[in-house]
């Protein structure tokens, strides 16, 4: 909106009385600038306290819950006799402990040679009460070796170790070890007692800051963000957790900078070598400091009319436009910003009016679009929150096949989704692409993801039920439909490796065909698994989705992918390509998948340096010969 040019005919300066507004003026920034200093320092020390008492508290519930824990444990090592086989007598006594508390859902006794790290499981107890209640299996009560013999100097120093084993969709998983240090120069083994907690206790209601629990390595061990929480995450570079592993007191408190932002933090070491940290953002701890700052200089603005009015006791002639540009203000404060002042002089009180009726008009306007902006912006955090959870983990083991994948959409939100699932000895893996990107590409990756979570338990569950790539994409055909209504459609790959048979059998929804890569001498010869097949939601009664076959073999190695990827393009509009792709997975495969993801995913966004992604990015590379870990 344009304001109109107001000339100022008639100079208003000689009837002011300047040396009164000039003092109330220099009174009230001082009054203003006093009181911003001290509610600035009483925001920051109420901040500091807050956050020690949630440090505290949380540390002090950790502390509780491992106390009881290696409380447990110890009954669990003294039912035992080390010189002696577990019989089931000993097995019996270990039960009753584990049956007599309600903290521990599992409890594995191990015999451990310190000397070679090797790890023997001699018994194994679970609460089945424990277990029934809790959203836990047998599969998540697992421990590989590889995560234990990472603990084991803390082990045999201190006779304890952590280790977070949480997942996303279970409650946070805390693993306790406990060694019984007599028996560390046993020929025989040490004995060592495994238990298994869930940390859903920690914690407290409507937490103001963000809390971390870590070991004495700074091994993330219970975090309120889910995505630090559900992924191994190790902070011993964060300059909060130096100060705090550093200390020679239990509390304290830092003001500091990370990634370009400050912080207010606060830390506790309740104990067991374990650090609370309590931290929350400068602008989040001073946003009510920021408000009550808006609210001092209305009122300051509101006083300073008040001294003009005063003043113009003094100039009769413009008394009467000033009190009518008072009302305006009280009535702009009301919320009320549909005002029309009329001008009745041509000098600066009068330009006033007419800029007061353009400002108050505007000011209406920016704070309907602010709100609304606000509840846009609100709801996509919590979407893309939200579809961050339908996506597995970068590292997944299936059976005997390990997949490293990488996801990054466009936008909050994104129309790409990949997830995997395994029925016997057989591992489905499906990969798709919503047109478009966005919230509503999003949603239809939501109900994309639900069909084939019933899929994959009618197949679990349903011994009739045809577990085969052409059927899924029938079934979630239909879905994809009734979820659309036509209007957004999917390409969908779905293939099922059979480590049986090692045939892998596929179906394509008009997918970019995935690249299967064969040993070929100190190589590796790509080929195209492609099949016809059009994409879900155009027409629901569509079956004719073409299945195929082929073997593969341990040395194999697939990639799948969207057309994120191959249309990406630069700032010059050069598209990434499938010849740049395969150059580079061709060159690196030789050091291992893992290694030409990140290889991979780095050129993608050098490439795409400088501007925001043209389309959702989905890249995994599957495995066939990964081991599993060993479980204990």
């Amino acid at each position: 909106m344009e304001q109109a040019q107001i000339k100022v005919s008639f100079s208003i300066g000689t009837k002011l009385l300047v040396s009164i507004l000039f003092l109330v003026l220099i009174s009230i920034s001082l009054m203003d600038i006093s009181s911003i200093w001290v509610l600035r320092e009483d925001k920051r020390a109420y901040t500091i306290q807050s956050q020690s008492t949630e440090a505290v508290l949380v540390g002090k519930q950790f502390v509780n819950l491992t106390q009881n824990t290696i409380n447990t444990l110890r009954l669990s090592l003294a039912s035992i006799d080390p010189s002696k086989p577990i019989n089931r007598t000993q097995k019996n006594a270990l039960q009753s402990v584990l049956d007599n508390q309600s903290k521990v859902i599992r409890v594995n006794l191990l015999k451990v040679k310190p000397q070679t790290k090797s790890v023997f499981q001699v018994a194994s107890v679970t609460n089945e009460n424990k277990l029934t209640t809790s959203k836990f299996n047998s599969e998540n009560l697992s421990l590989s070796n590889e995560d234990f013999t990472s603990g084991f100097d803390s082990l045999l120093h201190e006779g304890y170790s952590f280790y977070n084993l949480s997942q996303a969709g279970l409650p946070p998983l805390l693993v306790i070890a406990l060694a019984d240090l007599g028996t560390v120069n046993d020929p025989m083994g040490a004995f060592v007692a495994v238990a298994f907690i869930s940390q859903d206790e920690i914690g407290l209601e409507n937490l103001e800051s963000h809390i971390t629990v870590t070991d004495k390595n700074g091994w993330v061990l219970y975090d309120t963000k889910p995505e630090i929480l559900y992924s191994p995450t190790n902070i011993s570079s964060h300059s909060l957790f130096k100060t705090a592993s550093q200390s020679k007191f239990s509390t304290g408190a830092q003001e500091y900078e990370h990634e370009s932002q400050s912080y207010l933090g606060s830390y506790t070491l309740p104990g067991f070598g374990i650090i609370t940290l309590s931290r929350t953002t400068w602008r989040s701890a001073m946003k009510a400091t920021y408000l009550l700052i808006e609210k001092l200089i209305l009122l300051a603005f509101i006083a300073l009319s008040a001294a003009i009015i005063f003043a113009m006791f003094f100039a009769k002639s413009i008394s009467a436009p000033i009190s009518e540009l008072y009302e305006a203000t009280k009535q702009v404060a009301a919320g009320n910003f549909d005002l029309k002042l009329k001008p009745k002089s041509k000098d600066e009180i009068g330009a006033l009016s007419s800029s007061f009726n353009v400002m108050s008009k505007k000011i209406g306007e920016l704070i309907v679009e602010s709100m609304e902006k606000v509840r846009l912006e609100g709801e996509l955090a919590i979407a893309s929150t939200v579809q961050q959870t339908l996506i597995p983990p970068e590292t997944l083991q299936k059976e005997s096949i390990l997949i490293h994948s990488h996801y990054q959409s466009a936008e909050e939100c994104g129309g790409d989704w990949w997830g995997t699932f395994s029925v016997d000895k057989k591992v489905c893996i499906l990969i798709a692409d919503a047109t478009g990107h966005g919230l509503p590409s999003a949603l239809i990756t939501a109900a994309a993801r639900s069909c084939f979570s019933v899929m994959h338990k009618l197949a679990t569950e349903d011994p009739n039920f045809e577990l085969s790539p052409r059927n899924l994409l029938s079934f979630a055909n239909k879905a994809i439909h009734e979820a659309s209504q036509g209007k957004i459609m999917m390409t969908f790959f779905a293939l099922i490796i059979d480590l049986n048979k090692m045939e892998l059998t596929y179906s394509s929804a008009g997918h970019n065909p995935p690249w299967l890569f064969k040993k070929s001498g100190s190589g590796y010869k790509m080929s195209s698994l492609i099949a016809k097949g059009q994409r879900l939601g155009e027409d629901p009664e569509y079956s004719g989705f073409e299945e195929k076959s082929t073997t593969v073999s341990e040395t194999d190695i697939l990639f799948l992918y969207t057309d994120g990827l191959l249309e990406g393009q630069n700032l010059k509009g050069d598209q990434y390509g499938k010849k740049r792709s395969r150059l580079l997975i061709n060159k690196e495969l030789k050091n291992g998948p893992k290694i030409t993801l990140e290889k991979l995913v780095a050129d993608f966004q050098e490439y795409n340096k400088g501007k925001p992604y043209d389309d959702d990015v989905t890249l995994a590379f599957v495995e066939m010969n990964s081991k599993s870990p060993g479980i204990l």
